[in-house]
């Protein structure tokens, strides 16, 4: 039974065996290599404090949640101030900004017919 090609398409139709070899190269820029681990204690703390900001609550707020629930800053172990707050909240969202940046800046493939059968 012979196939009948389709009425678009411009292609020869071949039906030989080929060996192929492709090629793929692409150049990605990314910021996340410069991204460096932070403990599970930490994170959940700042995720915390996002969470509190994204609901509304202000960084006077906040830090007052942080002191009333027992909650001492990492190296320091004092109470949390607004403006520790506020520039900690600053640093985590250019943090998650940072996870976004991805470019691909460079894509290149290519297809080889090495032996045909």
């Amino acid at each position: 039974m012979e196939q009948s090609p389709l009425l678009w398409n411009e292609f020869r139709i071949t039906y030989s065996k080929a060996l192929y070899k492709f090629k793929f190269s692409f150049t990605l820029e990314t910021s996340k290599l410069g991204i460096f681990r932070i403990s599970e204690e930490r994170l959940q703390r700042l995720e915390l404090m996002n969470e509190l900001n994204t609901i509304g609550f202000s960084s006077r707020e906040i830090s007052g949640f942080l002191n009333v629930n027992g909650i001492k800053t990492v190296r320091t172990d004092n109470k949390y101030t607004p403006k520790l707050v506020w520039v900690s909240l600053k640093k985590f969202k250019t943090r998650l900004e940072r996870f976004k940046k991805d470019k691909l800046l460079k894509k290149k493939e290519e297809v080889e017919v090495i032996k045909y059968f």
